[in-house]
């Protein structure tokens, strides 16, 4: 098996960190390069939305090949942290029962912050998600929104945005800041495919989602999971996040998912 990897001179540091240690501690033949040439079994990038990058990524799948995707982790990313996909955006449908033993190195504790009556969020999409999946800028918020008033009449319906930086909703309330503060008292978090659904999954607020990696938690309209099955899809999510020295953690972690699949 081989394995192409790109790395760009203008990637994020985080990504190119992450790449480099894959690089070293790959334990296959490594071919590294900014553009894609194709012929190997692998293909490995950061950010599976970038707009060129992504070109790359499908022209691979298309030819029969297998790609792995890196870009920030769900949790602790001032750890340097990220986290890793195959063959897809999100990892969902690779999620299983995996040791518990990482999750509980994370220091993370399962909370309730949620509030029955509490107001319900919608969670803004990123500029580049919009590219990567052809949807027009607030055109998925604006749709979830209307949605959300019709079945939650009695509710308070708010926006927050991605970035602070994102424009607003219009007729809608927005919040900007730490996703936390916008999690706390809400009685129930909608997004498209958002890392803020782990977030919440933290935090004990109900999800809906249509992708991403909780979809494997959510996805089968349960937008309320026990306790229970919250700690175990986050023990699961534990091994699909990994930080530049456990790269050959990582590895292993990929190989095995890419024979089992």
């Amino acid at each position: 098996m081989r394995c192409e990897v790109l790395i760009d001179p203008d990637m994020a540091k985080r990504g190119a960190r992450m790449l480099d240690a894959m690089i070293a501690a790959a334990p296959m033949p490594v071919r590294v390069g900014k553009h894609y040439k194709g012929g190997t079994e692998l293909l490995m990038v950061y950010g599976t939305g970038h707009p060129v990058r992504r070109q790359y990524w499908m022209q691979h799948k298309e030819a029969g090949g297998r790609v792995i995707g890196w870009d920030l982790g769900y949790w602790n990313r001032d750890q340097q942290t990220m986290r890793v996909t195959i063959d897809h955006d999100h990892p969902q449908a690779l999620i299983r029962p995996e040791d518990p033993g990482r999750f509980a190195t994370s220091g993370i504790v399962l909370r309730d912050d949620s509030k029955a009556a509490g107001r319900v969020l919608i969670v803004g999409m990123s500029a580049k998600a919009n590219r990567a999946n052809r949807i027009g800028r607030n055109q998925w918020e604006s749709r979830a929104a209307r949605l959300a008033k019709l079945d939650f009449p009695d509710r308070q319906i708010v926006f927050k945005t991605k970035r602070d930086t994102d424009p607003p909703l219009p007729a809608f309330q927005t919040l900007r800041g730490p996703i936390e503060d916008a999690l706390r008292g809400a009685s129930l978090v909608i997004c498209r495919h958002s890392n803020v659904a782990v977030d919440a999954c933290i935090a004990g607020v109900p999800v809906r989602c249509e992708d991403g990696a909780a979809y494997a938690l959510y996805g089968k309209k349960k937008p309320n999971p026990t306790a229970a099955e919250r700690l175990g899809f986050l023990q699961s999510l534990a091994h699909w996040q990994y930080t530049p020295d456990e790269a050959a953690l990582a590895w292993t972690h990929i190989i095995k998912k890419l024979k089992s699949t």
